[in-house]
């Protein structure tokens, strides 16, 4: 890579040597300190990521004799002194961490993806996202910012950590998150999701991000939704919603259930089934389908767990509202019980 921003590990963030190399060149930086324990406690991952590229530079000490390490370090302090004099850091391949470990190379990118290996690694002086943190299908994860705010992400979700100064700033690029916000009214908390902005001071909310539309539901306390053209204040228990380009919505809605998710399961009051498989799928990688139009429009009220698809397939023949079929390894279809 020839640009400036740091080669990323499996996770998506800032790898491990990006963060060692900046902090080994502002040791006294306090900001970027910060920068990287968010990062650090980001992803358990992290950890081990940060343990090999520290362990391995303490190591070398060990080897200093070796003239591959020798090498390693000359090219090093060259290309630290050329950053200084102008043109971003580049590092080749497995610069920072060269040794002979074992019989083996160390590098940077030992721990990489497998079809990464061979890719040089890239070292910027300041990480575009502070931290990026990422759900599976199914996950769910709390991350507790340094100053005590919280975010909780459900199924499927990526949010990244995008300022942390005078403004406390996030994105939603997909799934949903809930934010548990300290209060700092001299550092507004402004969480971004699909080109609008959330800005609170201290409360409670809900972020969704869906390919064709877009929610903010309020817990507690006040927030202000913004895009370029319009401007909502939301009070605790409504719902901010928009459908593609149609106009924003605000309404009443029982939050509580809104975010239920954050408990494990999902609360539906008189739902099309259509709705309510579309959201059950949200949280599996085993997909229900329905065919039938009649049956998908049929409403449904119930709580059911995140991630159970069987359990809430088992419930609706259990009620008599359809039969099933795994008709692929990853799918089952539901048939009206009249359907042949």
């Amino acid at each position: 890579m020839n640009d400036n921003r740091p080669q990323h590990g499996s996770s998506g963030s800032p790898d491990a040597a990006a963060w060692f190399v900046q902090l080994e060149r502002h040791p006294h930086d306090a900001e970027l300190r910060r920068a990287f324990e968010t990062w650090l406690a980001a992803d358990p991952h992290h950890h081990d990521d940060w343990a090999l590229v520290s362990g391995a530079w303490t190591r070398l000490d060990a080897l200093k004799d070796d003239p591959a390490v020798l090498a390693a370090r000359r090219a090093l302090s060259a290309d630290l002194a050329a950053t200084r004099r102008g043109p971003p850091l580049r590092w080749a391949a497995g610069l920072a961490v060269a040794a002979v470990l074992g019989g083996g190379l160390l590098g940077l990118n030992s721990w990489r993806q497998a079809g990464q290996a061979d890719q040089p690694a890239s070292v910027a002086a300041v990480a575009q996202d502070l931290a990026v943190y990422r759900t599976l299908v199914g996950g769910q994860n709390t991350v507790t910012l340094e100053d005590g705010s919280q975010v909780t992400l459900n199924t499927d979700t990526e949010v990244r950590l995008t300022s942390w100064g005078r403004q406390r700033a996030l994105t939603v690029v997909r799934g949903e998150a809930f934010f548990q916000v300290a209060k700092n009214p001299e550092r507004p908390f402004v969480v971004t999701a699909a080109g609008r902005t959330v800005t609170a001071l201290g409360t409670a909310f809900d972020v969704r991000v869906d390919p064709s539309q877009w929610s903010v539901s309020l817990v507690e306390g006040k927030i202000r939704v913004a895009a370029d053209d319009a401007s909502v204040d939301l009070t605790p228990g409504h719902h901010l919603q928009q459908r593609g380009d149609e106009a924003w919505s605000v309404e009443a809605r029982n939050v509580a259930d809104l975010t239920s998710w954050r408990d494990g399961s999902l609360v539906f009051e008189n739902r099309p089934l259509a709705s309510i498989v579309q959201e059950m799928n949200r949280y599996s990688d085993q997909k229900v389908r329905i065919t039938d139009p009649a049956l998908a429009a049929t409403p449904l009220s119930g709580r059911f767990k995140t991630g159970d698809v069987a359990g809430f397939v088992a419930t609706l023949e259990a009620y008599g509202m359809a039969r099933s079929s795994q008709t692929a390894p990853a799918t089952i279809d539901l048939f009206p019980l009249s359907a042949g």
